[in-house]
């Protein structure tokens, strides 16, 4: 089940890669796109645990910490990853990116003889993926990018699994939507990067909707698997 939850997730990541690089072609800022796109997934999030009767709030002693991991790890990561995609292909930025289950087992410790393989096959896949995806480009700035997100991802998963136990996995996600979309309107509001969405609409919801169902499924599979199996199958 973990391992479903985790692949599930990165059809939903992959998602939003590809709405990112189009709104990102057509001159988005990354305040509009990221505050939007997790403002939906929070919204959206919020409602279906509302539906399901499941608790709105994190568990009382990890109400901060969620709300920080979006506020401050998530909205750090997505911006390093959509000015990456700003400076290269897709492709590209998804090969760099794909480094992080390797960050993940050296910074988390988290070797065993089947590791070494493991890794090879996710990295691999990573490279077939790009290999037979079309055009490969990117800029200096953008492998530096790149390579940021995925070392703030890395940290991001280990922090995740250690630090919210006991809180349900969908309100977790619910939080860390939230945290992360109003950490990226107050940039926005204070830098005057803010643009109107007029005409992109129905990208920007799309971008939001797969946000809010890979943050769900990250958290259930982080929960079931830990953050080296999550890293790897994703």
């Amino acid at each position: 089940m973990g391992t479903l939850l985790g692949a599930g997730c990165a059809f939903a990541y992959s998602l939003t890669i590809l709405f990112g690089r189009s709104l990102a072609n057509d001159g988005f800022e990354t305040a509009t796109v990221l505050s939007l796109r997790f403002g939906v997934a929070a919204l959206a999030t919020f409602v279906l645990l509302k539906a399901m009767r499941r608790p709105l709030l994190p568990v009382a002693g990890e109400r901060m910490r969620v709300f920080l991991l979006g506020a401050i790890g998530y909205a750090v990561e997505s911006s390093f990853f959509f000015a990456g995609l700003k400076r290269g292909s897709a492709a590209a930025v998804v090969l760099l990116f794909y480094s992080y289950p390797a960050v993940v087992t050296v910074i988390g410790r988290l070797w065993s003889k089947r590791t070494p393989l493991t890794l090879g096959l996710s990295i691999g896949g990573a490279i077939l993926v790009v290999a037979t995806g079309g055009d490969v480009h990117i800029s200096r700035a953008g492998v530096i990018f790149a390579l940021a997100a995925a070392t703030t991802f890395a940290f991001y998963l280990l922090a995740s699994e250690r630090l919210v136990e006991r809180t349900d996995s969908l309100t977790t996600a619910a939080w860390v939507a939230a945290g992360a979309s109003l950490s990226l309107l107050g940039r926005g509001l204070v830098t005057g990067t803010l643009q109107s969405p007029a005409g992109h609409l129905p990208q920007l919801l799309g971008n939001g909707l797969a946000s809010g169902t890979a943050f769900a499924l990250m958290f259930m599979a982080l929960r079931r698997i830990g953050p080296r199996r999550t890293a790897i199958v994703m």
